[in-house]
């Protein structure tokens, strides 16, 4: 069952990449967590509450999902300050980070054949990463390498901590309260980055739809994450989720008319490999 919950959680992310890439409204951090706040809470807040939430359970799992929440909403101020094609590769290395605190200390292990599929997903979501020379920026002062590293180890933490605290409760009631950390730390964010308060961004409304449905699949898709974290092995689950980076590729193939490189070719059938050994052998 958590094969199929990070499958889709994989195919939901990716497609709101997509969309997020088709609307190509380039906002600042802050509007970004402004729109990821408003989204969550007035319709992926209320369905998790209809579908049936553990509101007393909260204070169990409460510091995870503030933990969790401030890891996706930094990630934002992260990627701002360096070029995103070079830091890509780097930042989906985050399976990394959620492997070895799954192993060190939940003592998972996976088999061999697992291991090799795990490797093979991860080295596939980089070679997906990779993008032309000529449309990166050289940075020689090697910030995106720090600054990739940092997004990895965010989103890694992420993950992580989503696995903790689904071993205490469901994958709904965890969802549920990390959206609504979402709403104090827009709020800390707001008072401090003033720089970050350009509305005038948000006035593009036909560029602007493809983006806010487009936040609205990638934060749809913690809940699937969330329940295949729930059901399985964090050293696992988090590759497959990580697939996403396959599900961007080809929708952005199919209708964005974009181009793959021959490296990204070979991303892509790695981790389509590496995915399916995973599935065969849990």
């Amino acid at each position: 069952m958590w094969f199929i919950y990070a499958l889709l959680g994989a195919i939901i992310t990716g497609v709101g990449q997509v969309l997020v890439k088709r609307g190509q409204v380039k906002l600042t951090p802050l509007l970004d967590n402004l729109l990821a706040a408003i989204i969550v809470n007035l319709i992926l807040v209320p369905f998790l509450f209809l579908l049936g939430v553990d509101i007393g359970a909260g204070k169990k799992i409460l510091m995870y999902a503030l933990i969790a929440a401030t890891m996706y909403a930094t990630f934002y101020y992260i990627i701002s300050f360096g070029n995103v094609s070079l830091m890509i590769g780097l930042i989906n290395t985050f399976p990394v980070v959620t492997i070895v605190l799954a192993v060190s200390y939940l003592h998972e292990w996976p088999n061999l054949y697992q291991w090799f599929g795990i490797i093979l997903v991860i080295l596939g979501t980089i070679c997906i990463s990779r993008e032309k020379v000529k449309d990166r920026i050289i940075d020689k002062k090697k910030l995106w390498l720090v600054l990739g590293l940092l997004g990895s180890l965010a989103i890694g933490i992420a993950e992580f901590v989503t696995k903790l605290a689904t071993l205490r409760v469901d994958g709904f009631t965890f969802t549920f309260f990390v959206y609504l950390m979402y709403i104090p730390l827009l709020v800390i964010f707001m008072a401090f980055d003033k720089g970050g308060r350009k509305f005038k961004k948000l006035k593009d409304k036909s560029s602007l739809l493809y983006t806010i449905v487009g936040i609205f699949f990638i934060e749809a898709g913690l809940i699937a994450i969330a329940l295949a974290y729930q059901h399985g092995r964090a050293s696992l689950v988090s590759p497959v989720v990580a697939s996403h980076m396959l599900i961007t590729a080809v929708l952005a193939v199919l209708f964005l008319k974009e181009k793959l490189l021959s490296i990204q070719r070979v991303g892509i059938l790695f981790t389509l490999v590496g995915v399916s050994i995973i599935g065969i052998w849990s």
